[in-house]
C-alpha cells in the first residue's frame, strides 16, 4: 500500500503544474487552499507560500475587490484609489462603501500563450487525409479561433534535384507567407504565425528563413515533422534574432525517407532522424513513427489535444517545457560527396526516363 503524499509535496506539485502550463499563476490564499484541499487557516500552507515569496519564486500583490455582492470583481491596484467600480459602475462614495483590500500571490513565471493562427507546409506530392481535416481538428481540439493556411506548392518531380528550382519554390512560399501576414495584420492578428512543416516542406521553410529577401518575415513557434533540414541548420541564430520564437523537431525513429534525402535532394539532411544540433532546438523522438505517421488521424488528434506534445509546445511556457523522449544529438557529418553525387546522377537518369509521365501528371493535377 502506497504512503499518502505529504501536504508540502502536493503543494510543490501544484506550483510546478501551474508554472509548466503557465496558467493560474496569480491566486489568493483561499483559491490555492481550495485547489490543494485545505483551508486558509492552515498555518503550514501560509508558511509554504511565505517561503516561496522569500525565495523569489513568488510575489505578494495587494489588490482590491469590489464590495458589491453582485459584482465582487478584482480591481487592479494600479487604478487605486477607486471611487467608482469600472465593472458595475457603482459609485462607492454615494453608496458609502470602500473597495475590499485583498492579498494575492503571483508565481514568477511565463503565462501560457494562445494560438492565433498558423501556416502548414505539407510534404512532397502529399494528398494525405490530414490536409482535409487539419483545420477542423484545430478548431475542435485546440478550442481557439485559429485560422489555418495550408500551403500547397503542387507536385514536385524533377524540382527536387535542382537547387535553383528549390529556390523558386521557396520564393513562392515566402511570397504567400508575406501576403498571409499582411492579411493577418489587417484582421488585427499577430504578425507571427505558428508553423507546422512536413518533409520537403521543412526544407522549403529553411530556404525562406535563410533568404535575405524574406528577412522581414518572423514566425512564432515552429514544428517540423519528418524534417529533411540538415541537423546543423542554425536555429540558434534565428531564435536569437527573433525570426523564430522556438522550434520543435518531431522525429520518427522508423522514418526511412529522411535518411535517404541527402542522397537525392541537394542541400537537405536527416534532421528528422538525427535531430537538430542547435542548443535551443527541442528534439523529440517517437519510437514507432514512420515518415508520415505524425498526421495519421489518431496521432494528429493526440498531438493537438490538451496535454499532447504539439499542444503543449504551442501553448505552454518554454522555460518549463521538457517533453518525454526529448534528446540532444551531439554530432553529425554529411555523407561523402562522391556517394551523394553518384546517387543524384542516378536520380537524374530515372527522372529523365519518367519525364513524359511527370509532364502528363502536371497537366492533369497541377
Amino acid at each position: 500500500m502506497s504512503m499518502p503524499e505529504a501536504p508540502e509535496q502536493a503543494w510543490k506539485a501544484e506550483v510546478v503544474r501551474r508554472l509548466e502550463q503557465g496558467d493560474g499563476l496569480e491566486f489568493t490564499l483561499a483559491q490555492f487552499a481550495q485547489t490543494v484541499g485545505t483551508t486558509v487557516e492552515d498555518q503550514a500552507l501560509r508558511i509554504f507560500l511565505g517561503q516561496a515569496v522569500a525565495s523569489g519564486a513568488a510575489k505578494k500583490i495587494e489588490a482590491y475587490r469590489c464590495p458589491i455582492s453582485s459584482c465582487k470583481r478584482v480591481l487592479s491596484s494600479a487604478g487605486a484609489p477607486y471611487t467608482i467600480c469600472p465593472h458595475c459602475s457603482t459609485d462607492y462614495l454615494k453608496e458609502g462603501v470602500e473597495p475590499l483590500v485583498e492579498l494575492f500571490y503571483r508565481l514568477v513565471g511565463e503565462n501560457s500563450r494562445d494560438i492565433r493562427w498558423m501556416i502548414i507546409v505539407h510534404g512532397m506530392n502529399s494528398r494525405a487525409k490530414w490536409q482535409e481535416e487539419f483545420s477542423w481538428q484545430i478548431a475542435n481540439r485546440l478550442r481557439y479561433s485559429a485560422p489555418v493556411l495550408i500551403y500547397k506548392y503542387g507536385w514536385a518531380t524533377i524540382d527536387v534535384l535542382v537547387r535553383w528550382l528549390h529556390r523558386r519554390l521557396a520564393k513562392r512560399l515566402g511570397e504567400r507567407m508575406r501576403i498571409a501576414i499582411t492579411q493577418a495584420l489587417a484582421s488585427q492578428r499577430p504578425s507571427k504565425p505558428d508553423i507546422i512543416a512536413h518533409s520537403f516542406g521543412t526544407y522549403l521553410l529553411s530556404l525562406v528563413l535563410d533568404d535575405p529577401n524574406f528577412e522581414d518575415l518572423n514566425f512564432g513557434r515552429v514544428i517540423t515533422a519528418g524534417s529533411i533540414i540538415p541537423p546543423d541548420f542554425d536555429w540558434d541564430r534565428l531564435i536569437a534574432s527573433g525570426r523564430v520564437e522556438a522550434v520543435l523537431n518531431h522525429v520518427g525513429a522508423k522514418d526511412t525517407a529522411v535518411p535517404a534525402a541527402q542522397f537525392a535532394i541537394p542541400g537537405t539532411g536527416p534532421g528528422g532522424r538525427i535531430g537538430y544540433l542547435a542548443k535551443n532546438a527541442v528534439n523529440v523522438c517517437e519510437p514507432t513513427f514512420r515518415h508520415s505517421d505524425f498526421f495519421e488521424p489518431e496521432n494528429l488528434c493526440a498531438q493537438i489535444a490538451d496535454g499532447g506534445l504539439w499542444h503543449n509546445f504551442l501553448t505552454h511556457p518554454l522555460e518549463h517545457f521538457a517533453p518525454q523522449r526529448g534528446f540532444a544529438p551531439s554530432r553529425w557529418k554529411r555523407a561523402p560527396l562522391a556517394v551523394r553525387a553518384a546517387t543524384r546522377i542516378l536520380g537524374y537518369a530515372l527522372f529523365a526516363l519518367a519525364a513524359p509521365f511527370s509532364w502528363l501528371r502536371r497537366q492533369v493535377d497541377p
